[in-house]
């Protein structure tokens, strides 16, 4: 019985030492909400006043205090978004626009807030068309003979389209008509609207359908005799606005010498296809982009095969060389037609004689990621100059942005704007091909392409930031939804992602393509708030 007693007495006590801990327990849970509760009205009176001490500075146009007190709320409450926003606004009125990128990367980190990243958004692509609307001109090229266009090499997708096409294919490639006249050597002058160049059409004593004289316009099967373009950056790859004697013998692969004719000299060389001709220097030296030229074309008019006939050239994406020993595997949609597989010469050149139908071209070769292609062989049609490119495989930590289009508009224009997370501004263009940090680089323009089709590639070696991808027609035609542009994006590990334009954005020279935040993609696809130039720089 005493024992029985002595159970119930601790068992009394360990009920009451329970309560007594329950009820201190929920003291200072009671204490700890109230502190929560009374901190967070004390933070939010704090950044409340902190906002309206800025806003009330803003409107004395204290610029200085304003920024302070703006920062200060944000110190308060880092999770609020309107601070960020507002002080973004003060930076952009002091046109300290890469301060206000700077807080809205920050904002966004902290906030996930959806009204900043809009706001970034149309802050990047306003400063596009300001740049845009600084500029009338890219800067004219100082020739340094000694260093200007060392890898200088054909264009060999051109070359091939030149040699093969007919009136009828340059209309398709090139646009319509925009110049025609009547030279005194008779010949029909042709201009396109897509083609920097004059096309020379004529009859021969052999072939009377070349050119409708009573219509004064090539026959759909005509071909021209000859073409002057107005810039040797369309012949050439990796053309720097002159080349020395040396280099371009280096090119032709045989010694030439500057002959006169005219009063202008010029060299010459030839291949089975053509004979060129490019004004020089009295020392063969070619020391302007724009000089005299032409373009011989030997096989012009010769009975062409009409079957499926394509032709082309495989180029690596970061340096616009051919790639040689690459694989193409035509894979037909129709089961009665067979694959075929054509592998690339030492200059990246393929050729393929295919039955109508839609193919899918698979391309591989040594060291580069595969690609995939669709491509339509129509009836009673040949095919030449196509390119297709393929990009090296990437090394870690690295992402590539590759940029093609059609022959129009002529010159679309990459840039990479954006952070590291150390606070590094990042702007790759064609201006500043290179963004370093240190002796590291963090992103490059690997190859600019000026005369239509691409690719334009760029390179992100550092993934600890946040970066955005625009693209601007630099001719600002306007053209560019309606021509249409692809961008592919490579990230590490990943499969490649095809962006093209979104048929409801209302993309005239500005497209702002999307983001790459450490690593992962957000497709933005849209044309910024103001897409608009001023008439002085048009």
């Amino acid at each position: 019985m005493r024992e029985e007693k002595q159970y119930h007495a601790e068992k009394k006590n360990h009920t009451k030492i329970l309560l007594a801990v329950l009820a201190g327990l929920a003291i200072i849970l009671i204490a700890a909400a109230a502190f929560i509760f009374v901190s967070g009205k004390m933070k939010e009176k704090n950044y409340s006043e902190a906002v309206l001490s800025a806003e009330k500075y803003l409107a004395a146009n204290n610029y200085e205090d304003a920024v302070i007190q703006y920062k200060k709320a944000i110190s308060v409450n880092p999770k609020e978004e309107d601070a960020y926003l507002a002080l973004a606004d003060v930076y952009v009125e002091q046109e300290e626009i890469s301060k206000a990128k700077a807080i809205l990367r920050k904002g966004q980190r902290e906030t996930s807030s959806f009204k900043i990243k809009r706001k970034l958004e149309d802050l990047n692509g306003q400063s596009l068309v300001a740049v845009m609307n600084g500029d009338q001109e890219k800067e004219e090229l100082t020739v340094d003979l000694k260093t200007a266009s060392q890898n200088i090499a054909w264009n060999t997708s051109f070359l091939q389209k030149i040699i093969d096409y007919r009136f009828e294919d340059y209309k398709d490639q090139f646009g319509f008509v925009k110049s025609t006249k009547m030279d005194e050597d008779g010949y029909l002058e042709i201009e396109h609207n897509g083609l920097g160049a004059v096309c020379f059409y004529r009859n021969t004593e052999t072939n009377k359908e070349i050119v409708d004289v009573s219509r004064k316009t090539p026959t759909e099967k005509g071909m021209p005799e000859k073409i002057s373009l107005h810039s040797l950056g369309t012949l050439f790859r990796n053309f720097e606005g002159g080349a020395s004697l040396q280099r371009l013998q280096m090119l032709f692969g045989e010694k030439v010498t500057p002959k006169t004719e005219d009063g202008r000299y010029f060299v010459e060389t030839k291949t089975s296809d053509c004979i060129f001709r490019f004004e020089t220097d009295a020392n063969g030296n070619i020391v302007s982009a724009d000089g005299w030229n032409e373009i011989i074309l030997l096989n012009a008019n010769a009975q062409r095969d009409t079957t499926g006939h394509i032709s082309g050239v495989v180029i690596d994406a970061v340096s616009g060389d051919g790639v040689p020993q690459a694989v193409l595997t035509f894979q037909p949609a129709k089961k009665e037609n067979k694959e075929k597989a054509v592998k690339t010469d030492a200059q990246g050149v393929f050729s393929a004689d295919l039955e109508p139908d839609i193919y899918t071209i698979l391309i591989e070769a040594d060291n580069y990621i595969e690609e995939e292609y669709i491509f339509e062989i129509e009836e009673g049609r040949n095919y030449s100059g196509e390119q297709f490119s393929i990009s090296p495989k990437l090394k870690k930590g690295t992402a590539r942005i590759v940029l093609e289009w059609n022959a129009e508009p002529q010159d679309l224009d990459s840039y990479l704007m954006g952070s590291t997370d150390d606070g590094k501004e990042v702007s790759v263009n064609f201006r500043q091909k290179e963004a370093k940090s240190g002796g590291d680089v963090i992103a490059a323009l690997d190859l600019d392409d000026t005369d239509g089709y691409g690719p334009e590639t760029t390179t992100i070696y550092n993934l600890n930031g946040v970066y955005q991808f625009q693209v601007a027609d630099f001719r600002r035609t306007g053209t560019m939804k309606e021509n249409g542009a692809t961008v592919k994006v490579y990230l590490p590990g990943k499969e490649p992602v095809t962006i093209t334009i979104d048929p409801g954005a209302d993309v005239k020279d500005i497209w702002i393509v999307c983001e790459i935040d450490h690593g992962e993609l957000n497709v933005i696809n849209k044309a910024p708030q103001s897409d608009e130039f001023t008439n002085s720089n048009k």
